[in-house]
């Protein structure tokens, strides 16, 4: 039960988890539609990020990273060698 819980919280919480998002991928406790999930999360957090930074939001995490830069990219890579494309955020 306790490792099912870690699972679950890895795929809702991945930033918490794992340093870089290649890092789901190697995760053999995770299964091909958990990694996918978390990738996603992940991407979906990222977005935000963003988004607030370009509205002139700070993040909770702001200035904690040692490069000021998103990680859609590494989201997207990490995706890839799951054989998943990362989503597209429509402009509005």
């Amino acid at each position: 039960m306790a490792d099912r819980l870690k699972v679950i919280d890895k795929v809702e919480n991945p930033g918490a988890h794992f340093d870089k998002p290649k890092k789901i991928v190697q995760d053999k406790a995770l299964s091909h539609d958990e990694k996918k999930k978390a990738l996603n999360t992940w991407e979906e957090d990222e977005r935000q990020l963003l988004t607030a930074s370009n509205e002139g939001m700070s993040g909770g995490d702001e200035g904690l990273r040692s490069e000021e830069t998103n990680r859609l990219g590494e989201v997207a890579r990490a995706k890839a060698k799951i054989g998943e494309k990362p989503k597209h955020k429509l402009s509005q």
